[in-house]
């Protein structure tokens, strides 16, 4: 067996995880020219769209450009080529399929893009049902309406656009939210769409691999974590063969392919901070999209804009039509991020979804990807996977009605963004995005509670603060005694529990290849966990309104040395 350190895990994974773009983060309400908080921010207001960009030393708004309207995705089947301008039709591709270009009235038609519906642009609904194209403190028409702007869940009241508090959220079903509620913005509404699609996401079949399966290597899935990403990730890792080899003996030949699994439309591209750090999104119809991040080079398709996207959290909003297999990136440092969005499926596992509307708004609908793809894809792509049980592709959402498992936040924050929810009550304009005044990250207030991503025997306690309050986010085992709850089921009539916490190292199985020096391969398919050194303890305590009480102590190494909270006691809400 193959013992690695826990901090070769955490010098990998911290090279993969740079924090996800900020498009539509919520920011004051922009005005060309005037100071902005964070470089790559985008704001949407007034059918245009505002880029926090650097000028000089300082971060000012950009003069803004027209925000794009986003027609009706479909199932990639030809378009239906509209009737005759008296010109030739020019059958323009739609989700990789060419339109048909029919002929109309006895003239050639004009065929119009195709993505499986008629491309013809929706009409501006009221916001009788939607708050479309609104922003905090401008006027609405109809008082409960709930919408969606700067990233954050707004709502009609007295006729102006507020921020949506806890209070304004309707009580959850007994049985918890197994479908997505009514208040909470679909997917196509938080990118912009005005109408929802209609065909099924099960017509998308994933044909090609997103790398050559013979490049693959042990990948991670959904459910790491890390660092300042404390609640389970909800994407995945692909490994490629090119990390075997030491760092400096790579090159330019070991650039491996990256390629849409099914045809479908690039729709942005943004630089994540770093030329070789890129985000990809590519929208499939039928409410399926595909996202890529940390991408080390443009390529194929997307090879015009490479230069373009060299400048640090530069974005672009595109629409390039892409073919199963086509390539549009090239990697060789560092995996790649990946995973899959299905607007009509809901992750029934978070216990409060409006924790997330107001930060991270996809992450319920995060899908496996593995059952979009061919059989044969899906059997090659899981040999690699280094999770072993079911789902090979992971889980996130481990939120377990009255017990201590899942994801929770501090009392008083409005959830993944950080801040309080007092900082929202009586704010009458969009309020600057990053995290709270006075904190280092945003996840400063998360804590996590969930199985190992891969090894979920063991018990993972992940907290954005160990010591500081201000922020300084550590992973550590649960060493679970006999006799003693698990997470899952530990609830009110448990009382107060304590386990120890130690540090952790990956256990590869028998007979794995030894890691070359100065290589970063993943570990194997089917490690496991070893306990390490203690790091403290933890008390924990499930109160009887739903909250949380935990305590941490990194002076004590034994569990029973506690035994009572403190004044270091916090509370944690879902």
């Amino acid at each position: 067996m193959t013992f690695r350190p826990r901090a070769l895990t955490l010098a990998l994974a911290a090279s993969l995880l740079l924090p996800l773009g900020a498009s539509s983060a919520t920011a004051a309400s922009p005005k060309p020219g005037a100071t902005c908080s964070k470089s790559g921010q985008t704001v949407r207001m007034n059918a245009m769209v505002y880029t926090c960009v650097k000028s000089g030393r300082k971060l000012v708004w950009s003069k803004g450009v027209p925000e794009k309207k986003t027609p009706l995705p479909g199932n990639g089947q030809p378009g239906n080529g509209q009737p005759g301008n008296g010109q030739p039709g020019n059958g323009q591709a739609g989700n990789g399929q060419p339109g048909n270009g029919q002929p109309g009235n006895g003239q050639p038609g004009n065929g119009q893009p195709g993505n499986g519906q008629p491309t013809q642009q929706q009409s501006m609904p009221s916001d009788t049902q939607f708050l479309y194209m609104k922003s905090i403190g401008m006027s609405c028409s109809t008082n409960g309406v709930f919408g969606y702007t700067g990233g954050m869940l707004a709502i009609c009241k007295s006729n102006v656009v507020k921020y949506a508090l806890p209070t304004d959220i309707p009580p959850a079903p007994a049985g918890g939210y197994k479908t997505r509620p009514s208040w909470y913005p679909t997917l196509a509404q938080q990118v912009g769409m005005t109408s929802e699609p209609t065909c099924a996401p099960s017509t998308i079949k994933f044909t090609s691999p997103v790398v050559p399966i013979a490049q693959m290597v042990a990948s991670i899935p959904y459910g790491m974590m890390i660092g300042g990403h404390v609640t389970p990730i909800d994407h995945g890792y692909l490994g490629v063969s090119s990390l075997g080899k030491p760092e400096a003996t790579r090159t330019d030949a070991d650039y491996i392919s990256v390629s849409s699994p099914a045809a479908g439309t690039i729709t942005s591209v943004q630089n994540l901070g770093i030329p070789t750090s890129i985000r990809v999104t590519i929208e499939h119809g039928c409410n399926v999209s595909t996202v890529y991040m940390v991408l080390n080079r443009l390529s194929g398709v997307l090879a015009p804009y490479a230069e373009e996207l060299k400048a640090n959290n530069a974005s672009k909003s595109l629409s390039i039509p892409v073919k199963a297999g086509e390539e549009f990136g090239r990697q060789r440092d560092n995996m790649i991020d990946f995973n899959v969005w299905d607007g009509t499926q809901w992750l029934s596992g978070f216990e409060n979804p409006y924790a997330y509307v107001n930060g991270e708004a996809w992450k319920p609908f995060t899908a496996d990807p593995l059952p979009f793809f061919t059989p044969e894809l899906r059997t090659a792509i899981e040999a690699n996977m280094q999770k072993i049980t079911s789902p090979r592709f992971g889980k996130i959402d481990y939120d377990v009605r009255g017990t201590a498992s899942g994801n929770w936040f501090i009392d008083g924050t409005i959830g993944y963004n950080g801040h309080f929810v007092s900082e929202y009550t009586s704010a009458s304009t969009e309020l600057p995005g990053g995290p709270p005044q006075g904190k280092s990250e945003y996840s400063w207030s998360h804590l996590a509670i969930a199985p190992h991503e891969v090894d979920g025997s063991k018990w993972i306690f992940s907290t954005g603060w160990w010591n500081n309050a201000s922020g300084d986010a550590k992973q550590v085992m649960m060493n679970i005694e006999s006799g003693k709850p698990s997470p899952d089921k530990l609830t009110v009539a448990s009382g107060l529990v304590t386990y120890q916490l130690t540090q952790f190292t990956q256990v590869e199985p028998a007979g794995s290849p030894a890691r070359t020096p100065g290589s970063s391969a993943p570990y194997a398919v089917g490690y496991t966990l070893g306990a390490g050194m203690p790091s403290g303890v933890v008390a924990l305590q499930v109160n009887s309104d739903g909250s949380l009480n935990v305590e941490i102590n990194t002076t004590m190494t034994q569990a029973s040395q506690f035994t009572a909270f403190t004044s270091a006691k916090r509370t944690y809400r879902r």
